[in-house]
């Protein structure tokens, strides 16, 4: 197991220095999510706002991520790679800085929503971007190694997010204090990540090829929307989970935010064995079937998750479903810019994130009203069934696609074999 996290690790210098120095931007976004997922909703519920009008905040970013994608991908391709990043990065760290600069639910919502405008290209940009600045044969390692990277620095700002406002309550402030002056925390790492993307060097593709919209809108070819409708069911589950997590911990199970935030730090040590597992399953299996039945897996960890009141057998699902969601969706992601089209392969990053992020506005709202009646467990079943559609649709759609593929790329490794 070491040696595989190992050999990942050691593979980041092998890599150009476009994808380095978008793994650093991404180690600082992953610090600044870590800590705002421990303590946002806390925050809110402490200012008195009510659990219902909480899923309407937290809908306001990924309904504006949904919107946002295409235009923010077509940008991408108008101004380059680096300018986008920048405005990524810098938008979303002073949004998020700006909800926690007042006590108004619009204003709050407001930023979020301009927040999730920016954050909407961080996906799209970030694919078709490691897409680019790797071969065929790196994409696979590149995007478990960018989620191993992210995961690891979110877990390490979720630890620190469990306890710093300990830090600020020792210095006499109120609880509520403590929580803003630890989102300003959260917000300041946000707009450091702009360091690095300033330090990118722009493709020449991104300037010279003829850009359209056609691939995005009209003409959207049916992989993308197969690949759109899969995001949909994934987005509805995973936005039932992770925006609520330390809500589940807490009045779910019964645990403390530090207690949260310890498990969400130690999440990353079974991500990153699963995530570095990845590549040799896909290889084995192929990457279809391998996500068909990890999804299928998630979904028995939620319905134990939902059943159970011990903490730490919670903790234990939690670790379960989290590091096998982060390990399907590389392999998901590498399929699908493998299976794209050259000229679709943003577009379909694009409406991937597009209908992910719809289906996190979606999910927001409901489980808000459900969590307001006191029902928590509901929403982890709601969560349970859309990830097992999730499976069966990305089963029924891509299998036989994926076995023509390797078909056709062995018979040309043959033909070159046989030209050489």
């Amino acid at each position: 197991m070491m040696s595989g996290i190992t050999t990942y690790f050691g593979s980041f210098f092998r890599f150009n220095r476009n994808v380095r120095l978008s793994f650093t931007a991404n180690l600082l976004n992953g610090l600044s999510q870590g800590i705002f997922l421990v303590v946002f909703n806390l925050y809110i519920l402490e200012m008195g706002i009510s659990a219902d009008v909480l899923g309407g905040i937290l809908s306001a970013s990924p309904l504006a991520q949904a919107l946002g994608s295409i235009p923010v991908g077509f940008l991408a391709e108008v101004i380059g790679f680096r300018k986008v990043f920048v405005l990524i990065y810098g938008i979303s760290g002073l949004a998020r800085l700006a909800q926690v600069s007042t006590g108004s639910v619009g204003l709050i919502s407001a930023a979020a929503f301009l927040g999730g405008l920016a954050l909407a290209g961080d996906f799209v940009v970030r694919l078709s971007f490691l897409a680019a600045n790797t071969t065929t044969e790196e994409r696979t390692q590149v995007y478990s190694l960018n989620s191993l990277i992210f995961s690891l620095s979110m877990s390490v700002g979720a630890l620190a997010a469990g306890f710093m406002p300990n830090f600020f309550s020792a210095l006499n402030l109120d609880l509520l204090t403590a929580y803003r002056l630890t989102l300003y925390v959260s917000g300041a790492l946000a707009v450091l990540a702009v360091l690095p993307c300033l330090r990118m060097q722009d493709l020449p593709s991104a300037h010279d090829r003829k850009i359209s919209l056609k691939p995005y809108l009209w003409g959207m070819d049916a992989f993308t929307v197969k690949q759109a409708l899969v995001s949909l069911f994934v987005g509805l589950s995973l936005g039932m989970l992770t925006p609520f997590m330390n809500l589940y911990f807490i009045y779910h199970l019964g645990g403390t935010r530090e207690f949260f935030g310890s498990v969400s730090a130690v999440t990353v040590l079974f991500t990153m064995t699963a995530v570095s597992l990845a590549p040799l399953l896909a290889r084995r299996w192929g990457s279809v079937p391998v996500v068909t039945a990890i999804r299928m897996g998630i979904s028995l960890f939620l319905v134990l998750f939902a059943f159970t009141a011990n903490p730490l057998l919670g903790a234990a699902a939690y670790w379960m479903m989290m590091s096998m969601f982060q390990m399907s969706q590389p392999l998901s992601f590498a399929f699908a810019m493998r299976a794209a089209t050259e000229k679709a392969k943003t577009a379909a990053s694009a409406w991937l994130n597009v209908t992910y992020w719809l289906g996190n506005a979606v999910a927001a709202p409901l489980v808000g009203w459900s969590m307001a009646r006191s029902d928590y467990t509901s929403p982890l079943f709601w969560a349970a069934g859309a990830v097992i559609m999730a499976g069966l649709v990305n089963q029924l759609f891509f299998q036989r696609m994926e076995t023509r593929l390797n078909q056709q790329e062995a018979a040309y490794a043959v033909s070159q074999t046989k030209a050489g």
